[in-house]
C-alpha cells in the first residue's frame, strides 16, 4: 500500500465528505470552539420573563438567626401562611464580574425586576404586594444534570392591612416596610425552563430607618418557577 493510500485511509470522515458538507462541519467545529471561550454563547438564548407560584410560612426568628436555627432544629413557626405569584423581567442580561487581580470572572449574572401579589391567611389575613430588584448569579453545576443559582432581592413591601403578627406591645404594626428576598433556583437538564425555588421573604424597618426596630417578619417557603421567554 502506498503512502498516498495510507493517507486516504487515515483521513477523517469530514475530509472525505463533499466540499459543501466539509465546510458546514468545519463551521460547526469553529462555533463549538468559540462557545467554549464565550459563556454567553454556551448558555444559548437567555430568558426574559418568568413567573413563580409561592407558598410560605411565618418563622419566629430574626433574619440572621434563620441559618443557625434551621441547622440546629430550633426554628419555630406560627400558623400564619401566604400563597401568591410573582412576575419577573430581566432588565440587565448576562454580564461578568471579574475577580480583581486575576484572570478569573464570574459569568452569567443578571439583574431582574420582580413584582409579587400575596395572600396571607391563618393568624393574620391581608394582601401584600412587593416590588424588588433581584441580583442573580450564573448557574452553578452540581451533579447528575442538576444546577443552581443564588439570588438576592431588595425592594419595598406594602400590606393591605396592619399585619397582626408584626410589631410588639411596644410597636404598632406597619403596612409599608422594606423588603428583602433570598432564594436558590434549582433546575435539571431534563426539565429546561422549570425550577424549584426555596425562598426567604423578609419585611423590616431597616433597623429603625423607616419603621420601629421591632417591626417586620420572616417567612420561609418554596415555589415553582416557569420561564416565559
Amino acid at each position: 500500500m502506498t503512502v498516498l493510500h495510507l493517507a486516504a485511509v487515515a483521513q477523517p470522515e469530514w475530509l472525505k465528505a463533499s466540499p459543501r458538507r466539509a465546510r458546514a462541519m468545519a463551521a460547526a467545529a469553529v462555533l463549538g470552539l468559540l462557545s467554549l471561550g464565550n459563556p454567553a454563547m454556551a448558555q444559548g438564548s437567555e430568558r426574559e420573563w418568568h413567573v413563580t407560584a409561592y407558598g410560605s410560612r411565618w418563622v419566629n426568628a430574626d433574619l440572621l438567626e434563620i441559618p443557625e436555627r434551621s441547622l440546629t432544629g430550633r426554628l419555630r413557626s406560627e400558623d400564619a401562611y401566604f400563597v401568591g405569584a410573582g412576575l419577573s423581567r430581566v432588565i440587565v442580561p448576562s454580564f461578568s464580574i471579574p475577580l480583581l487581580g486575576t484572570d478569573f470572572a464570574f459569568h452569567g449574572n443578571r439583574i431582574e425586576l420582580e413584582g409579587q401579589v400575596l395572600r396571607h391567611f391563618g393568624e393574620q389575613s391581608h394582601w401584600e404586594g412587593t416590588i424588588a430588584l433581584m441580583f442573580r448569579t450564573g448557574q452553578i453545576p452540581l451533579f447528575g444534570g442538576l444546577s443552581v443559582n443564588l439570588a438576592f432581592g431588595e425592594g419595598l413591601s406594602y400590606a393591605s392591612e396592619r399585619p397582626a403578627l408584626e410589631g410588639s406591645f411596644r410597636v404598632e404594626p406597619t403596612r409599608f416596610l422594606n423588603y428583602l428576598a433570598f432564594e436558590a433556583e434549582f433546575s435539571h437538564a431534563s426539565l429546561p425552563g422549570v425550577y424549584f425555588v426555596p425562598r426567604v421573604h423578609h419585611r423590616s424597618g431597616i433597623f429603625g430607618f423607616i419603621a420601629p426596630k421591632e417591626s417586620g417578619s420572616n417567612f420561609i417557603g418554596a415555589g415553582i418557577r416557569v420561564d416565559l421567554r
